[in-house]
């Protein structure tokens, strides 16, 4: 039996955590992943934590095992050329660089639609439009920003974030539902789609029946 997802190709422009749990989950499903990694290093997570010497971590096997990669300098005229070509031929494009990174590096969604006007460019940023949409967010940062942490430690202590990473790996789950939604309507209107996941409001919404304690919200 096929799986869901055969005959889908992602270009996985992802690194360290929430975007490698969204692109896992649609390897999971059937898709054809290709992992574009940094020159000279790849994913900083291949040697975080690593307890075998010259072998990757298991931090990052665990979040991108059944996928493909390759290096890319972007720096350069022929490593651009190759992400274009890719670009070309697959089906979404998924991020989670810092805000505007992606338009520095050539590749504004405009210069992706010229590409490819089927593209699903999906992307991970910490907030959503507002005076912090410029923000580089991490972990601890979402889930504060988020009120998780508002829901975990003791009355008569500070605010404590969950060992649980929501705001990582639960944007990136969002993520990945949104994807599919934007390939099922392609099905319907011929042509790709931007879609955004905010950690912030990743983490708000898994946390939402918590704050049901705390009326003022």
């Amino acid at each position: 039996m096929s799986k869901a997802l055969d005959g889908v190709r992602i270009l996985d422009f992802t690194h360290v955590q929430s975007g490698p749990t969204c692109t896992q989950l649609l390897a999971w499903f059937g898709a054809d992943v290709i992992k574009l990694e940094k020159a000279g290093e790849g994913d900083a997570t291949r040697a975080q934590l690593r307890d075998v010497p010259e072998a990757d971590s298991l931090y990052f096997t665990m979040l991108n095992h059944n996928k493909r990669s390759i290096t890319v300098n972007t720096k350069m005229p022929s490593g651009k050329a190759v992400v274009e070509k890719l670009i070309q031929t697959c089906d979404v494009m998924v991020e989670n660089f810092a805000p505007g990174a992606l338009d520095r590096m050539g590749f504004t969604w405009e210069r992706v639609q010229e590409l490819n006007p089927r593209m699903i460019l999906a992307s991970i940023k910490g907030f959503g439009p507002g005076p912090y949409e410029d923000c580089k967010v991490y972990e601890n940062v979402a889930q504060c920003a988020g009120g998780s942490a508002s829901t975990t430690g003791f009355d008569d202590g500070p605010p404590m974030v969950t060992g649980a990473q929501i705001g990582d790996s639960g944007s990136g789950l969002h993520l990945a539902l949104g994807i599919v939604a934007a390939l099922f309507q392609r099905n319907t209107t011929g042509k790709g789609q931007r879609v955004s996941v905010a950690m912030q409001d990743g983490v708000l919404n898994l946390c939402r029946v918590k704050l049901r304690d705390q009326q003022r919200l």
